[in-house]
């Protein structure tokens, strides 16, 4: 036989505790999800908000390319299937700092499978010299959205940096 007693006190704890519980689940449900990526970007070309959602065919990935005011060649010259790995070691948390500094963010993505692709930039500026730079840029997708990406470059002083901050000028 089980026998459970309460008195005033506990029942006034058991009843807060609800209630708190009551009050963080509502909470989390009735307050907006704030998801930042990509909308603090406005196009380049035609000055409307950049989504990064919705980037299901080649066109889609141009067009997002485009709305930066970035040109490259029609074709990507790599298609890549990878994985984000589940732990970062420095060179990815490195790399995920150039995604954080453009809103977007790796981490959320963690083991999950996902396709680069990657363009020849045709727009970049020129050097000093006047000779165009060789400059590829990277999308990360992960079901029809943009997660990640960077320009780089294999020139000797090569870089890595964002395509989000892109000037032609």
């Amino acid at each position: 036989m089980f026998v459970f007693s309460l008195n005033g006190r506990s029942v006034k704890y058991f009843g807060a505790a609800v209630l708190v519980c009551a009050v963080l689940a509502i909470s989390v449900v009735a307050l907006p999800a704030y998801e930042t990526n990509g909308t603090a970007y406005v196009s380049a070309v035609n000055n409307e908000p950049i989504s990064f959602k919705g980037i299901k065919q080649a066109e889609d990935r141009l067009s997002f390319i485009h709305s930066f005011g970035i040109e490259v060649n029609a074709e990507p010259i790599e298609r890549f299937a990878t994985k984000i790995p589940s732990d970062f070691d420095s060179v990815y948390e490195e790399y995920n700092n150039i995604q954080k500094a453009q809103g977007l963010d790796l981490s959320k993505y963690k083991g999950k499978k996902v396709t680069r692709y990657t363009y020849e930039v045709t727009n970049y500026p020129k050097d000093s010299g006047g000779v165009p730079a060789q400059v590829y840029l990277n999308l990360i997708i992960y079901k029809d959205r943009v997660i990640g990406g960077d320009m780089s470059s294999p020139d000797g002083g090569g870089f890595v940096r964002t395509f989000c901050d892109f000037s032609a000028t």
